[in-house]
């Protein structure tokens, strides 16, 4: 039942802890409650989804995607602040931006991998294979292999010779490119080859069961030294049943069905989100559950797992119900998030949503934060002390991550760096050949194919 794995356990323990058991609860609630939506939801008419939609984009889409994002710069700013900040106007508050950061965790990551699956669903089609080497395969090696070394002399320290240098004499093996290369473009394009090659043969339920379960076993891969499992890798199995998860949803037929409140209650609705990440799902699970950037040795979360005596055997052998439990525990948040919180229809900034792989390559790469830090580090800001201060400092950095949203998505900067990000060029390479037009999916989204450059 379990999957055995050579990590220190407590050779007199028996049984499993309470956290196993609380996970096993968890997951089994989960699992029973996933079954019964499933089978009313068979018996209900079919229906034709009518999101808003525009030029062929599903604005509601694109308002999940410019969100993801936003979480995402945000995310790494409470990082960086937990460096440069806690000594100045966030006086020794490192447990508090910890806790935000966790909190925000619970819907970060999960909600821009269910829209990759979201966007993954449909036949592999001639045209979507082109789109998929032109928008995400090609951009992809462009990143790791020309645009981080330009980066790393443009906008770093690192003498532009050396990044030339590296350019043309680039390390082309497998383990430099997985480690090197952004964690979810990596783990996308994966993530999308699988459907070509196997999911989409299968049934979505056969497809989503079998994406779970090898989820589940890859986090035992790598023993105790994450470093064998890690980089792009052990994202891509960690957080794989999110997009498994969106990849069988049926989105515009949820959209339909699933009517969006009025305003007030929307930010009711993300208040009970808010208050269930950072309060409920931290007093249920007081202790770590697996980080899905690696197998489950990796990260801050992973040092439960190697404590020798911490856990017995049977609690190693059913760790895998963990990142279940997980699972089960986070999507409730995303979906609350995605149809009862988010706009449906188009809004000043809905257009961020159509270029958030540049935000997303960029954001890090550029330094923004980095950059942020020594400027306040010169303008030598006072020592704060108080906790509600230091909530008002941290949702003053909202508006500074939406620019740095606003500056990575527009126009200008997409005119810099369309070549690698979103090329043109590589269509000389496919001859064109006009594809008949499929009939819509009632209970698939149908959305232009993922890959394009519109939905990366």
């Amino acid at each position: 039942l379990g999957f055995p794995m050579h990590v220190p356990f407590d050779p007199q323990g028996v049984g499993v802890g309470r956290d196993t058991v609380v996970c096993m609860v968890t997951a089994a609630v989960g699992v029973a409650a996933a079954v019964g939506i499933r089978w009313e939801w068979g018996k209900l008419p079919v229906v034709q989804s009518r999101v808003s939609r525009g030029a062929g984009r599903s604005y509601l889409l694109d308002n999940v995607k410019w969100f993801a994002q936003l979480l995402v710069i945000y995310g790494h700013l409470l990082g960086m602040l937990n460096i440069w900040d806690t000594t100045t106007w966030l006086y020794e508050d490192q447990d508090f931006i910890v806790a935000v950061k966790d909190a925000l965790e619970v819907v970060l990551n999960p909600l821009f991998c269910v829209i990759s699956g979201v966007l993954s669903q449909g036949a592999p089609t001639e045209g979507r294979l082109k789109r998929f080497v032109q928008f995400l395969v090609i951009p992809t090696i462009m990143v790791v292999y020309v645009v981080r070394p330009l980066c790393s002399g443009i906008f770093r320290d690192r003498p532009m010779d050396k990044a030339i240098q590296k350019m043309l004499s680039p390390d082309i093996t497998p383990t430099y490119f997985s480690t090197d290369c952004p964690w979810y473009l990596f783990a996308l394009v994966l993530w999308r080859a699988s459907v070509y090659l196997f999911w989409s043969q299968m049934r979505t339920e056969v497809a989503f069961v079998i994406m779970i379960g090898a989820s589940c076993a890859a986090g035992y891969v790598g023993g105790v030294n994450a470093d064998q499992w890690g980089g792009g890798w052990g994202a891509t199995f960690g957080y794989l049943p999110y997009f498994a998860a969106g990849y069988v949803m049926p989105f515009g037929a949820l959209a339909e069905r699933i009517q969006k409140p009025g305003v007030w209650v929307s930010v009711g609705v993300a208040a009970g989100v808010w208050i269930y990440a950072f309060y409920v799902v931290p007093a249920v699970f007081g202790f770590s559950l697996p980080d899905g950037h690696g197998n489950y040795v990796c990260c801050d979360s992973g040092r439960e797992m190697v404590l020798p005596g911490n856990l017995t055997s049977l609690d190693v052998s059913f760790y895998w119900i963990r990142r279940l439990a997980q699972f089960m525990v986070n999507m409730p948040a995303v979906v609350a998030v995605i149809f009862l919180v988010l706009p449906r229809d188009e809004t000043p900034i809905t257009y961020m949503g159509a270029h958030t792989l540049y935000s997303y390559i960029f954001h890090m790469l550029v330094g923004f934060h980095s950059q942020r830090a020594l400027l306040l580090q010169w303008l030598g800001m006072p020592v704060i002390q108080g906790r509600i201060w230091h909530v008002l400092i941290l949702l003053l950095h909202v508006p500074y991550c939406l620019a740095v949203l606003a500056i990575l998505t527009s126009s200008y900067w997409r005119a810099i760096w369309s070549w690698a990000i979103s090329p043109q060029w590589p269509a000389v390479l496919f001859p064109h050949r006009a594809e008949p037009k499929a009939a819509p999916v009632a209970d698939k989204v149908a959305d232009p194919p993922a890959g394009a450059p519109q939905q990366p």
